[in-house]
């Protein structure tokens, strides 16, 4: 009996490989805070008695990123590269794009990129709620997934993959085709405590789970529910000073949940 065996064509693995490869992990560079979810916990369990609604840690770092995007525009922006053309792009409205993954017996690589428009004008409840929708798109629900598979199943590899990197030449069609400058992943559901991920969006913000962990305060050591967030930074958009600035004041956002977030 063989030590290995070889597994039939993977549509996703083949199309999805050019994707990563806009990654261009030569510019990426990466930042890690651990953050205080004491505020973030208060304003759930309030949220969840005012509303109903118990907002996701996505919202709530959906909400702080796009706080701190609409305080700090020069973190709103793409480059956009042609032969002869390179541009910075300021974008002016703030979308945040989400990674849902598909984790399914033969779809282990699919990951559908769902986002939401003008999140800094949603509040909690509402970001949680298209959350959901996205989580629980299918083909027949979203239409962006049905036309995101289609792309990937039906035309050749390489097609496909040329069809799904178009939006990188153009303004437009970023915007209209992967929202705006900002992607978002957790794997903290399924008990993993740090990411660090890069994508192919100027800003991938990854969290881990949330949970009690020491933390020094005041000189003593104190037990608060707390999350590690990383940022990755495409360096050509932003140098590290600024980039620290930004997750800084990502964090101060989630730190302050009830002051800044709440109703």
């Amino acid at each position: 009996m063989s030590d290995f065996k070889i597994l039939g064509k993977n549509r996703f693995f083949e199309v999805l490989e050019g994707l990563n490869k806009e990654n261009r992990s030569d510019n990426k560079v990466a930042m890690l805070s651990e953050i205080d979810m004491s505020s973030v916990e208060r304003l759930r369990v309030a949220n969840m008695r005012l509303a109903g609604v118990k907002p996701s840690y996505t919202a709530f770092v959906a909400k702080a990123v796009s706080l701190a995007l609409r305080e700090q525009p020069h973190a709103n922006r793409i480059a956009i590269e042609l032969p002869f053309w390179k541009r910075i792009v300021q974008l002016n409205d703030i979308h945040m794009t989400v990674a849902v993954e598909r984790d399914r017996p033969g779809l282990e690589q699919g990951v559908y990129a769902g986002t939401i428009r003008h999140t800094d004008r949603l509040d909690l409840t509402a970001l949680t709620r298209e959350l959901q929708a996205l989580a629980q798109a299918t083909p027949e629900t979203s239409e962006r997934w049905r036309k995101f598979k289609w792309v990937v199943e039906k035309l050749p590899c390489w097609l496909a993959g040329w069809v799904l990197s178009i939006p990188r030449l153009s303004p437009d069609l970023w915007i209209e085709h992967r929202g705006g400058s900002v992607m978002i992943s957790s794997p903290a559901k399924y008990g993993v405590d740090i990411m660090v991920g890069a994508w192919p969006w100027p800003l991938g913000f990854s969290f881990g789970l949330v949970k009690e962990r020491p933390l020094a305060i005041g000189g003593e050591v104190v037990v608060r529910p707390t999350m590690m967030l990383t940022m990755s930074f495409d360096r050509r958009l932003m140098g590290g000073a600024p980039a620290a600035r930004f997750i800084r004041t990502v964090c101060d956002h989630l730190e302050n949940a009830e002051r800044d977030m709440g109703a």
